[in-house]
């Protein structure tokens, strides 16, 4: 109209706006329903009298069901139905008690039309443009209209000139962008150009993505309203969370997100990590009274200001929490949302944050409106009542006329465009199937599944007619989220025909239309990206595009340093490195900043250097850069066999010092010490099933009193107990060295038991709770069992301070090892074993070389899962003849 220069004097109103304007005055003082009073009026008389929803009336679902039901029913003057069934009979039922307590206050849908058509003399001359209505009070205010002005029918023309068909949504939004491009770039102006859409998801967010990724104006729906932000997530997570138990996860992954005013310490907030190790490792905490071992921790500890912070914060907040959902009234609710928001929501940093909470603290003050309508608050009437409150938010981006438009096909009605494109025409997209709803039957809504149809076919033909010049409807073959096939939508088939000149059904339509050049065919992503096609446009759809075209354009041997993008080729020399075998420092060559490598200028454990002979970059990653996953109290079920292990590693270390100490042998005294031990484990392990440790404990037990009895008679035969967890090479503990011509190594370790025999001789014994299978090789022939066991003779050089005659074993503990033993004597040809071995290993690991061999284990590998053990292999295996580990491949293999 603008354009035509008859704009002045003139409104264009859609019916919302000419309700808005016409009706409140005719009603006041009374003020239009709100949605959310309609579902709390309807969830008071569930309460009081819920006929046949007796079952599933405490269900917020059901409520939220009838409400948006008898929000269809607010625009009918008179709901009806010959001979209803009886959900139908009892939702009207609902209906009537809910509005009737309303009405008073509120006017319904059905009274705003009323008014409206009385006061349609307002208006002046009028035309009606586009007649198209949603509901039954829509179509009567329309013919009103239509009575009393001129109508104009539009031209509707649903003939594409061009249709593009893609692999998925995904590669479609991607073609639809080439395309916009193209028409930008021939003049044709942003505010000319409409791309409509016929489901939310996924057309929406694909577009915001793909539009914003090419720096393309646009204005339409928000992707992402106010309830997907992190605000309102925040607050409906805390409304969420179990107020007794107050689960740890949970709480930290709201806090993660950096809105909530995390415990803090010298007024200054802990960090997410130290929260994390506090409640993951310190004191492993599921949820619950687990909460209470906080005020546990000691003066002397130095988590211990943390953990008073933490739980002092954890205790606030539960009781804020419980006094909302516990508050008498709905003006105490909002009293107290208000607060809560005050006290632990942070300030925002940016206009959206700050718009994002003016707009919750105003909807958590409209919860006041509801006493006397809704029933009595509870938690799940609360966490309701602001979901439906914040859900209703929906914005929109850009500034209208600005930029290319963008929205649902009921939005392309009406449009004068230049280019219109219509996208998601695809059987099950468009038309959108429309479901059977049993409680609004068609004989009440006076709406029927044709209606419905005809409607949608309408809106598409409106939408797709909107362009003067070029109108473009595009369809996915496919599935972003599965394998299912896509085809034409009905209304697309005749147009496909019409451009093809020939019949098309829907079966063979691909070959029907493969020579045709107004009929667009995107193979894939790979080659829309590296093959423009001048129907869509030359141009790239992102700047990663034309990176990829750009790299297209070189041979694969040639592509690092294409790009001026120091990410990329670092990324490409990485690649490149690992698959063709070059020993680098992106697989584990570290040999350039080899003297900033510490590792033997202090003690070192001989179970650490085993770990590098298994997997040198496992040794690097957890030994030198000190990396390692935090375990999740609340994944562990059940005990593992590390834990196992540590648990009979310290009963047998408290039963064995009490021995030494003088008390007698005696299997009670050793079921009062495992009791003991296990009762602190359990209290540490919140997150264990009490059936599962049940048996687990069984069989811990009933293991320690078979190794009673074993343990009996090698006292018996003469071997008495003289240290227990003996330490060296910390502290001031005794130092064990190995010297290997120039240089030297000092060892640190505990030694789980040191026995003296009557005859004068010593032996070490390292307990061990599983298999022996790997150990059966162990001899004093070869005592690192070929270098890949360091332990006993380690051992070994500290037992020989304290005497000459001594041996070292494993003493396999359970009867997964038959409580056997295997070990050896400590002689000068063990040690000489130990120094050759052990000069390939303080040679490598000096030299700065930890290449990708992983340990070949069913056993979880945290560190090295996260990294991918599937790549690592790769690498290793692309590493043949390298000098640098040629060494360490001849002795220890590919």
């Amino acid at each position: 109209m603008a354009r035509a220069g008859a704009i002045a004097n003139t409104t264009a109103l859609p019916v919302s706006q000419l309700l808005t304007r016409l009706a409140p005055p005719a009603l006041i003082p009374r003020q239009p329903l709100p949605y959310p009073l309609l579902e709390a009026a309807i969830q008071r008389v569930l309460a009081e009298a819920p006929g046949v929803f007796a079952d599933v009336a405490d269900e917020p679902i059901t409520a939220q069901a009838l409400a948006s039901a008898t929000w269809e029913l607010t625009a009918i003057a008179n709901p009806t139905m010959d001979s209803p069934s009886p959900l139908v009979a009892d939702l009207l039922r609902i209906y009537r008690a809910a509005t009737d307590r309303l009405t008073s206050s509120y006017y319904l849908q059905h009274e705003a039309y009323t008014a409206a058509a009385e006061r349609l003399d307002q208006l002046g001359a009028i035309i009606v443009y586009h007649s198209v209505a949603d509901s039954r009070a829509e179509q009567t205010l329309l013919n009103e209209l239509q009575q009393r002005g001129e109508t104009i029918e539009p031209t509707v023309d649903v003939t594409p000139t061009q249709i593009i068909h893609t692999s998925d949504a995904d590669d479609e939004v991607r073609a639809v962008v080439r395309l916009v491009r193209k028409h930008l770039a021939n003049g044709v102006p942003g505010h000319r150009i409409g791309i409509f859409y016929g489901s939310d998801d996924p057309y929406l967010p694909l577009l915001h993505e793909h539009l914003t990724a090419d720096h393309i104006a646009f204005t339409g729906p928000e992707c992402h309203s106010l309830v997907d932000r992190p605000t309102a997530r925040a607050l409906l997570g805390l409304l969420e969370l179990d107020h007794d138990t107050m689960p740890r996860r949970e709480l930290f992954t709201l806090l993660a997100e950096s809105v909530l005013q995390r415990p803090d310490l010298d007024v200054q907030p802990i960090s997410q990590r130290r929260l994390e190790r506090l409640t993951r490792d310190d004191e492993p905490i599921v949820g619950g009274t687990d909460w209470e071992r906080l005020t546990r921790v000691g003066a002397h500890e130095k988590h211990h200001a943390t953990a008073v912070a933490l739980h002092t914060y954890i205790r606030e907040l539960q009781t804020d929490l419980r006094a909302i959902v516990n508050a008498p009234d709905w003006a105490t609710v909002a009293e107290h949302l208000t607060a809560l928001l005050a006290r632990y929501f942070r300030a925002p940093t940016s206009d959206t944050a700050a718009a994002d909470l003016a707009a919750i603290r105003a909807d958590c003050v409209s919860l006041a409106h509801m006493d006397g309508i809704a029933p009595a608050p509870t938690a799940a009437r609360v966490l309701d009542a602001v979901t439906v409150r914040l859900t209703a938010h929906r914005g929109m981006h850009g500034d209208s006329g600005a930029g290319v438009t963008i929205g649902p096909i009921a939005a392309g009605v009406g449009r004068d465009l230049d280019v219109s494109i219509v996208i998601g025409a695809a059987e099950g997209i468009i038309p959108t199937p429309r479901r059977d709803d049993p409680l609004l039957p068609p004989e009440l809504a006076g709406i029927t599944a044709r209606d419905h149809m005809e409607r949608q076919r309408l809106a598409f033909a409106s939408a797709v007619s909107a362009g003067r010049t070029e109108r473009i409807v595009t369809f996915p073959r496919g599935n972003l989220r599965g394998g299912a096939e896509k085809v034409p939508s009905r209304w697309l088939i005749p147009a496909m025909a019409q451009l093809a000149g020939r019949d098309v059904n829907v079966v063979n339509w691909q070959r029907e239309t493969e020579n045709c050049p107004a009929i667009v065919a995107v193979e894939s992503f790979d080659v829309a990206a590296q093959r423009a096609d001048d129907r869509i446009g030359a141009s790239a759809a992102s700047d990663t595009e034309w990176r990829l075209r750009e790299l297209a354009s070189v041979p694969a041997n040639r592509r690092r340093g294409t790009l001026n993008d120091p990410i990329i080729n670092l990324g490409m020399a990485m690649r490149s490195d690992r698959l063709n075998g070059r020993f680098t420092r992106f697989n584990g060559n570290l040999s350039t900043v080899k003297d900033l490598i510490t590792t033997f200028d202090h003690p070192v454990s001989p179970t650490g250097l085993e770990l590098w002979v298994q997997s040198p970059y496992q040794y690097f990653l957890e030994h030198i850069l000190r990396l390692r996953a935090l375990a999740d109290p609340d994944e562990i079920a059940q005990i593992d066999a590390l834990t196992r292990g540590t648990l009979i590693h310290t009963i047998l270390e408290r039963y064995v010092l009490a021995t030494i100490d003088g008390a007698e042998l005696d299997v009670g005294r050793l079921h009062l010490v495992a009791q003991e031990v296990l009762d602190e484990a359990q209290a540490d392990s919140p997150g264990w099933l009490e059936q599962l440790w049940a048996k687990d404990r069984g069989t811990i037990v009933r293991d320690l009193d078979d190794w009673f009895g074993h343990d009996h008679i090698d006292h018996a035969g003469g071997w008495q107990p003289t240290h227990a967890e003996q330490s060296f090479g910390t502290g001031t503990d005794p130092e064990v060295s190995l010297t290997l011509g120039d240089h030297s190594i000092r060892f640190r370790g505990q030694i789980d038991r040191i026995d003296r025999h009557s005859g004068g001789r010593i032996r070490v014994t390292d307990y061990k709770t599983g298999k022996s299978d790997k150990y059966r090789d162990l001899t004093d022939l070869t005592p690192t069992n070929s270098g890949l066991q360091f332990q006993l003779p380690v051992y070994g050089l500290f037992a020989r301070t304290l005497g000459d005659d001594v041996e070292a074993r494993y003493w396999f503990v359970t009867s997964k090892g038959k409580f056997g033993s295997i070990g050896y004597p400590i002689t000068d040809d063990v040690i000489a074993t130990l120094t050759d071995d052990m000069d390939l290993v303080h040679r490598s690991i000096r030299a700065g070389h930890f290449p990708p061999k992983i340990e070949d284990t069913h056993w979880e590998l945290p560190v090295i899962d996260l990294l991918g053990r599937a790549g690592l292999r790769r690498a290793w295996a692309a590493l043949e003849g390298v000098d640098e580990i040629a060494d360490y491949v001849r002795k220890y293999g590919g």
